[in-house]
């Protein structure tokens, strides 16, 4: 049995109780940084790695728990006629973890960060419960608190996700860890304006910024995914999404319910009212109250919510709810020239 099952093995005592959540609910999560899910497959690969080091025919010593997720039998419940977790291959052991993750997901509205704690504890506490920092069962050889089990789980998620993003399309403008809480910033024109992202990618094809969008004044900007996204203008945070999903992929055009056209995303209100959209992206690194600097990062990029491509989805709108063409105060910040003027209006804007 590998070394990892002595550890990890604890965990099983919340799968023990999924069933019982997926059928009542739980509390909101913790009020944590947004942490973006990836691929279905990296939650699946950090839970096996926790939990068995991805033996898929691990057995737990003085438990039922099995296979490279150690389901208890309880849990695994015969699942496509197996009697046991570590008795199914492997294809028929991830449908199953991928069904409670997908269930977990759904309910917490993409937050990977409730995965962890209701994989280890089968519920998520209130924010300020002592239950985040006291060892459950530890009768049952548990060691970790649900906050350190959550910790070493998002730790080794970072890590996996990273890999998983390194086959797509690397630049110089993202960091180490892409989807990081932590965003970093950039040049501002007169400390109150800045581009919406990475200068060199506009560089490389300027005539983006005034491409006009296909149905109403707003702007779309293709780019790689985790690409960090700066506030053009400094403001509040006044509203963030927090929908991971992909539109198309989830079938939103067929049945749109609990759907989110923005996916991921922020608003930002200026001091004159200004509301300054961004949509699309994978994770954010603002919450709703901060009040950011123009040239902070609060985002970054990807292909969430209504989206055909991997971009970024800007919209300007008055206190009044009139949408602006970002079009032409996007080129007149490309060119450094100081400005104070507000956004072009819709009438100057061909879209």
């Amino acid at each position: 049995m590998k070394a990892t099952l002595a550890v990890a093995s604890t965990a099983v005592l919340g799968v023990t109780l999924l069933p019982a959540l997926l059928a009542n609910g739980d509390p909101p999560p913790m009020a944590l940084c947004g942490v973006s899910s990836g691929p279905i497959e990296v939650e699946l690969r950090t839970i096996r790695t926790l939990e068995s080091g991805g033996d898929y025919t691990a057995r737990a010593s003085g438990s039922s728990a099995s296979g490279a997720y150690q389901f208890l039998d309880s849990t695994w419940d015969g699942y496509a006629g197996y009697l046991r977790a570590g008795d199914a291959p492997p294809d028929v052991q991830d449908a199953k973890a991928a069904e409670l993750v997908t269930t977990i997901l759904d309910r917490h509205d993409g937050d990977v960060t409730a995965v962890p704690v209701i994989w280890y504890i089968g519920h998520l506490p209130a924010p300020d419960s002592a239950e985040w920092d006291s060892i459950p069962y530890p009768d049952a050889g548990n060691v970790l608190t649900p906050r350190e089990y959550q910790q070493r789980w998002l730790d080794l998620h970072a890590v996996l996700l990273r890999a998983s993003l390194a086959d797509g399309t690397p630049t110089a403008t993202t960091v180490p860890i892409p989807g990081s809480c932590s965003g970093g910033s950039t040049d501002t024109i007169d400390g109150e304006w800045a581009l919406p992202g990475p200068r060199e990618l506009i560089d490389a094809d300027p005539s983006v910024l005034t491409k006009p969008h296909h149905d109403y004044p707003a702007w779309d900007w293709i780019i790689p995914i985790n690409t960090p996204i700066y506030a053009v203008r400094g403001g509040r945070v006044t509203a963030v999404r927090q929908w991971p999903h992909n539109w198309w992929t989830r079938g939103c055009s067929v049945n749109s319910a609990g759907c989110q056209t923005c996916g991921v995303g922020v608003t930002v209100v200026d001091s004159s009212g200004m509301r300054w959209t961004y949509c699309h992206g994978t994770n954010l690194t603002v919450s709703v109250g901060d009040q950011v600097a123009a040239g902070r990062q609060v985002m970054w990029s990807g292909n969430s919510g209504r989206s055909g491509t991997p971009h970024l989805h800007l919209e300007i709108r008055t206190a009044e709810g009139e949408r602006r063409c970002p079009q032409h105060l996007l080129a007149t910040l490309y060119q450094r020239v100081t400005t104070r003027e507000a956004p072009a209006t819709r009438s100057a804007c061909a879209f």
